[in-house]
């Protein structure tokens, strides 16, 4: 009886040792009232990684901006020193921000990383806006920051650090099928093989998450893109949606149902009417950034639909003057009915979909939600946010 009970006891400590662990990280922007005390800092999170790699760190990025004496000067001095111990490093950007990556490319280079530039546009259509690292194929971060200082110090951002092997594998399909396209490889070949990905929708993991519990799944973009057996991000996104019974929140830096092909995409759109129509009460924050410009006439009829209200946030200039692309809310997220979340890197229009590469994060379970909730709630009801008016002639915002 004491052996089989013995047993029991190591069987649940060898599976809490085992299981997946998820963990919010919010970029706060310097001198505003954000931060939730229920998401850690990325600065912290990415040196704690980057650190802690003992054998291969995978890197790709939408671009790189670095300052120096800002906060992600000491990250590439992490990775650089990861090579040092011997650890493999490989770092892909996008080609159509090489006038920024180029400045901090060189040094990554000359102290033994790898580095490749992706036409994602020749290759897709779009760009290669995924932002996500793996470490050791252990674990992930993936999220709405960028490689750039701003996004660490002046910019509110939302990613999560994913300790399990299955989602570093299947991330590493996504990173070896891009490190292949970047070397020159045809696009279609590389994401027929590399293996069915582990994680899915129908296939979701267990993870702990601020000593709650939660399930969670990974989804690509774009369509064309995706491994086999993985979710399309845009099809599971729209599956959400039209589950939802109570409550819709979410915000993102901006919206378009922009023309594809010879026709406008209103997938998104109709999704977000189709649940307000049924009762759903759908809340939206979308960026200043997001008006004066093409963006602006479809949030603004989004905004004219019953139960459906939209806010525009508006950041104040940091303390020290004017800083050029940021101070701006750029996370990209949904907290549906208190118990679906979706985190991922991906802005709201059928460019992002459909042409770009992006990841994304799905969970159900209330210990995720709550995380997303007290976000969300912060910048609502916060100082910030005010809600749209149809009827004003917003003004692009000066970025640069």
């Amino acid at each position: 009886m004491k052996k089989a009970l013995l047993a029991l006891v190591l069987a649940a400590q060898a599976l809490a040792l085992s299981a997946a662990e998820l963990q919010f990280v919010e970029s706060v922007p310097d001198g505003t009232v954000y931060g939730s005390t229920m998401a850690a800092r990325p600065q912290a999170v990415w040196l704690e990684m980057i650190g802690a790699a003992a054998k291969t760190l995978d890197i790709e990025q939408f671009y790189i901006a670095d300052r120096a004496g800002e906060a992600l000067e000491p990250v590439l001095e992490a990775v650089k020193a990861a090579v040092k111990r011997g650890v493999k490093v490989r770092v892909i950007v996008d080609k159509v921000m090489m006038t920024e990556s180029g400045k901090s490319l060189p040094a990554l280079k000359e102290a033994g990383v790898e580095t490749r530039v992706i036409d994602f546009k020749k290759a897709g259509g779009g760009v290669q806006h995924a932002k996500f690292f793996i470490v050791d194929g252990a674990e992930v971060y993936t999220g709405s920051q960028n490689f750039d200082w701003r996004s660490l110090k002046h910019i509110h951002e939302l990613g999560l650090r994913i300790k399990s092997a299955r989602a570093a594998s299947d991330l590493s399909r996504i990173f070896e099928g891009d490190w292949a396209l970047a070397g020159g490889a045809e696009a279609k070949k590389m994401f027929a093989k590399k293996g069915k990905a582990v994680i899915s929708a129908s296939k979701p993991e267990k993870a702990a998450l601020n000593g709650g519990e939660v399930s969670y799944s990974l989804a690509y973009s774009p369509v064309d893109f995706v491994p086999k057996g993985a979710d399309t991000e845009i099809t599971e996104l729209l599956k959400i949606l039209g589950a939802a019974k109570k409550t819709i929140r979410g915000q993102v830096m901006t919206y378009s149902l922009a023309e594809h092909g010879s026709k406008r995409w209103a997938d998104l759109d109709s999704a977000f009417r189709k649940a307000a129509a049924r009762g759903v009460k759908v809340e939206l924050v979308f960026a200043d950034w997001a008006m004066g410009g093409k963006a602006d006439r479809d949030i603004k009829a989004l905004a004219k639909t019953e139960n459906i209200q939209v806010r525009i946030s508006v950041l104040p200039e940091h303390g020290s003057g004017f800083i050029p692309f940021s101070r701006v809310e750029h996370l990209k997220y949904l907290v549906i009915d208190g118990e679906t979340g979706y985190v991922t890197t991906s802005n709201w229009g059928p460019g992002y979909f459909l042409t770009s590469r992006g990841t994304a994060v799905l969970m159900s379970g209330a210990a995720g939600a709550a995380v997303l909730e007290d976000i969300f709630n912060k910048t609502w009801a916060g100082p910030y946010a005010q809600p749209v008016d149809p009827l004003k002639e917003y003004r692009p915002v000066k970025r640069n």
